[in-house]
């Protein structure tokens, strides 16, 4: 048999599925996308159908190598990327990378979930490259490099530098500030509700109710005013009350589809309060596979990315089969359950659901996380209860209605909605008013598919009814007395804000994205600063504003919901393959371009001859300023003139930066001399140079306004200079230089720039962490405006509420570890590693800079500490009077051995469950039945 090389995305999915393959084909990762366009330039010819110019991604140069030197011998090589846009367009890009490394046949594979039935399946019947999706995907890529490109240039000059448009993110900002303009413009209106309690003279019975309508119409009552009097009018002996109308209803409430990607992300964020992108992580981690013991790594669920409710018709028999056996055959329906997708859903695809419903979540949970473990129960009761019967419901109503005595006096204005027309005269209204009380409750006579899943979708208001008490038992014509009459003040509510789960359900409902952009769409305004998140839910700030009403002002075709929907639905039309993905980017192109034109005043009146003019104006000899240095950038205006005079004689076109950097010169010297802006009128440009000087005047005028650093600030900054600041910290992509951030705020106040709000934040952040080498911390950060000294972090305490007591606590733990020489082996633990060495190193730094630590440090520490009896002197009586317990007994070995690898047998326990594993773990994961 030849040698076969199997390519997927990550190292998890490569493991999984080797597992199924076997030792004689080998599985390598490709780390995602190998090649994109280019990241510091266009990268598509817009002259050339579009071509987009690809190059290796920092990551695809260190693979490709080792992928090359596979594929140069293998003879098939089976691209088993997702089964989506983004997967179809990875496996393209592998071929076209390595068809010339050897002599290989390539296949195409593709399947919905990781589990060893379906890899063999699909391995059995391979395919090739889907080309459409292809061109789907390099569409879509394409799009949105020309959309960012060419857009987020007007942002940087108009609205600040370091903003950036998306074709979609853009869009789903709108969507972020309309709902919160909304918010802002609402006034609230004022109402009442009457609550009623009546008793039933024989047989006794009380029941409360709520007034819903007067005479024919709803009731709505306005003010106290009309409440305290309709009240009095309602609590007179002379009304009567009496029981008109007794219902019940049954009601089938059907269960839900199975998830597809976005109402995953809405019942997550819903249900277990987990953001998109956590969401579609931890899926993630579910689909490629989890260690199941000594089985190995099995994929849980299906693929994560879809937007079909399909199920496969072997999944179905599987779920019917298990819901019979163990809740019962009336629980499972006669025939499957069928669910309609949308129309743009990829049939082909399969909604969300577990590979096998026999792992229950109670089976699987030794082996999952926390949040793995919560989101895996909640696609697997999901699924199961699709597959269930609808729920039976009764609907029970009773309404009383109250009229006679005073209220035949009464007319009902100002008590019921007023339906009338504006501009129209409302009828005169006739006196006498009778009130309806109406009480609801709901029953459920057979909970169906509620027995697993009843969590709300997002958006759904809560009903009363299935809250409500019973119902009494009430004949239609019996008379009630009214025991009580309350009065409550209430007013119509805003509409609520967007969370990251209802964001992603207006983006379906709208049509913007698609179910592997949602999470990173929704991700990337918050990473951009354009909306921050305020107790879940998503405010757009000042930058959001900015840059939304920027863009909707300028480019409000481009950034219409109704536009982006539509670019989506050309996207699936490409994929369909039934529209070329060239001349749907040129029509685009076009009205791009034309949009760009009328708004892009900078880039006006560049032509050859203008340029010329303009570079005669500053001839050799010209007496241009001295060179001024703003940060680490000197400007030079004599050697700015040189390179655009280069640019001119090598007959190159100017960048709409380069242009707007020119007019932005000639306004400078042309306020000094007249005869400047003369020739500026000559070729039509005068007016702007004059706007130009007026701005710049502008912005000299604020300059100098600015306000001077008071001396607060300047007292602590110098207070500062003295601190020994700790190394840089690389987390993610970022690096956090206290030391460098501290000189560039101490810069800014000695040249006389007051620091923001925000920025003074900082700094009383910044110093609480350093508070215990600052002298007299206290007074400098009050007189700054700090209440109490700033915590660093959630852990950190204030120095001043530690007691003496306290603190000679942490003086002996800080003492005992300072004696451990020989730390353990950092032990893995889901996606962190904990290094004991690692964790003192930096719990004791951060008490000697800020002199306190938390309550859960300090416990940390004494953890940590008990684990090293044997190499602290006199470690009884120390660890007494620090508050340390004994040390945990190391684990007992038993006298059997793995059956694996011939290692002890241990007695372990997991989340509060025990059993007996391998003590060679990790490396061996033997666990016993």
């Amino acid at each position: 048999m030849g040698k076969k090389l199997v390519v997927v995305e990550s190292p998890t999915k490569a493991r999984t599925i080797g597992r199924f393959l076997g030792a004689g084909i080998q599985v390598q990762a490709s780390m995602g996308h190998v090649r994109d366009l280019p990241p510091k330039s266009l990268g598509v010819d817009v002259n050339n159908n579009f071509a987009p110019n690809y190059e290796l991604t920092p990551s695809g140069r260190k693979i490709v190598r080792s992928l090359r030197q596979a594929a140069a011998t293998a003879e098939d090589i089976y691209l088993a990327t997702d089964h989506d846009r983004e997967g179809e367009a990875i496996a393209w890009h592998l071929q076209e990378i390595l068809q010339d490394a050897g002599k290989a046949k390539f296949h195409r594979i593709t399947f919905h979930e990781i589990t060893q039935n379906a890899i063999l399946k699909s391995f059995a019947n391979p395919g090739v490259i889907a080309e459409d999706l292809v061109a789907a995907q390099q569409a879509r890529r394409v799009l949105d490099r020309l959309v960012g490109y060419q857009v987020s240039p007007l942002l940087w000059r108009h609205v600040k530098k370091g903003t950036s448009a998306g074709r979609v993110q853009s869009v789903a900002l709108r969507i972020v500030v309309e709902r919160e303009r909304e918010i802002l413009a609402f006034q609230p209106q004022e109402y009442w509700n009457l609550d009623a309690w009546f008793e039933n003279r024989d047989p006794k019975a009380k029941l409360k109710t709520r007034l819903a309508r007067i005479n024919d119409g709803k009731a709505l009552v306005s003010n106290g005013a009309d409440a305290e009097r309709l009240a009095d009018a309602l609590q007179s002996p002379k009304v009567a009350h009496q029981v008109v109308k007794v219902q019940s209803t049954p009601r089938r409430k059907t269960p839900p589809p199975p998830f597809i990607t976005s109402t995953l992300q809405q019942a997550a964020g819903s249900a277990l309060k987990m953001g998109a992108t956590q969401t579609m992580r931890i899926a993630q981690e579910l689909y490629e596979g989890i260690e199941l013991g000594s089985g190995g790594p099995v994929g849980l669920i299906t693929y994560m990315r879809t937007d079909s409710v399909n199920i496969a018709r072997e999944a179905q028999t599987q779920a019917l089969d298990f819901i019979a056996k163990h809740f019962g055959k009336e629980y499972a329906p006669a025939k499957p359950n069928a669910y309609r997708s949308r129309k743009s859903a990829q049939e082909a695809h399969e909604a969300i659901r577990p590979t096998d419903v026999q792992r229950t979540p109670e089976a699987v949970a030794p082996f999952l996380n926390t949040a793995q473990l919560k989101l895996y129960r909640l696609v697997w009761n999901r699924f199961i209860a699709s597959q269930m019967v609808p729920a039976q419901q009764l609907d029970h109503v009773i309404e009383i209605e109250s009229a006679g005595g005073p209220l035949t006096a009464m007319t009902p204005d100002n008590l019921i909605q007023n339906d009338t027309p504006a501009g129209k005269k409302a009828a005169p209204t006739a006196k006498g008013i009778t009130c309806l009380f109406h009480a609801a409750a709901r029953e459920t006579l057979f909970p169906g598919y509620l027995v697993v899943y009843n969590i709300k979708e997002v958006g759904e208001e809560d009903d009363p009814a299935d809250t409500a008490r019973a119902l009494p038992d009430l004949k239609v014509g019996m008379r009630c007395d009214l025991l009580e009459l309350t009065r409550e003040q209430c007013f119509t509510n805003p509409p609520s804000r967007y969370s990251e789960a209802s964001l992603v359900k207006a983006l379906e409902q709208n049509g913007v994205g698609r179910p592997s952009t949602y999470a990173s769409t929704v991700n990337t305004i918050q990473e951009r600063d354009y909306v921050t998140k305020d107790k879940g839910s998503l405010v757009p700030t000042e930058l959001g504003f900015a840059t939304n009403d920027f863009l909707v002002q300028h480019l409000p075709h481009l950034f219409d919901i109704g536009f982006t929907a539509q670019m989506e639905s050309e996207l699936d039309q490409v994929e369909e393959g039934n529209l070329n993905w060239v001349s749907m980017i040129a029509e685009f192109y076009q009205k791009l371009q034309n949009a760009l034109g009328a708004n892009t005043s900078a880039s006006q009146g560049c032509t050859p001859e203008n340029l010329q003019a303009i570079l005669a104006l500053f001839p050799a000899g010209f007496p241009f300023d001295p060179p001024v240095t703003r940060g680490r950038r000197t400007y030079d205006d004599a050697k700015f003139i040189a390179s655009i005079t280069d640019h001119a004689a090598a007959a190159k076109s100017l960048t709409e930066r380069q242009w707007a950097a020119l007019l932005n010169l000639v306004a400078r010297y042309g306020a000094k001399a007249p005869a400047i802006i003369a020739a500026m009128d000559k070729i039509g440009l005068g007016d702007a140079i004059r706007q130009n000087i007026i701005e710049q005047e502008k912005a000299s005028q604020e300059a100098a306004a600015a306000p001077a650093p008071p001396p607060e600030q300047l007292n602590l900054l110098k207070a500062m200079t003295t601190v020994a600041w700790n190394e840089p910290v690389k987390r993610g992509k970022r690096i956090f230089d206290d030391g460098k951030f501290f000189r560039s705020l101490h810069k800014q106040a000695l040249g006389g720039g007051a620091l923001s709000p925000a920025q003074t934040a900082a700094l009383l952040k910044l110093a609480s962490k350093y508070a215990a080498t600052i002298p007299d911390y206290q007074n400098l950060t009050q007189a700054l405006g700090a209440t109490k000294p700033a915590a660093a972090d959630d852990n950190a305490a204030p120095a001043t509420t530690m007691s003496e007591a306290e603190r000679r606590k942490i003086d002996t733990l800080v003492a005992m570890a300072a004696e451990i020489k020989t730390w353990k082996t950092p032990k893995p633990g889901g996606r962190r590693t904990f290094d004991d060495k690692d964790f003192v190193h930096s719990v004791t730094t951060q008490y000697k800079q800020k002199g306190s630590l938390s309550e859960r440090q300090v416990a940390a520490l004494a953890k940590v500490i008990s684990k090293y009896p044997e190499q602290i002197a006199e470690y009884a009586g120390r660890a007494k009077a620090a508050g340390i317990g004994e040390p945990p007994p190391p684990p007992k070995l038993l006298a059997e051995t793995c059956p694996q690898c011939g290692a002890p047998l241990i007695a372990r326990s997991s989340r509060g469950k025990s059993f007996t594993g391998c003590s060679a773990f990790p490396k061996c994961r033997y666990i016993a039945k």
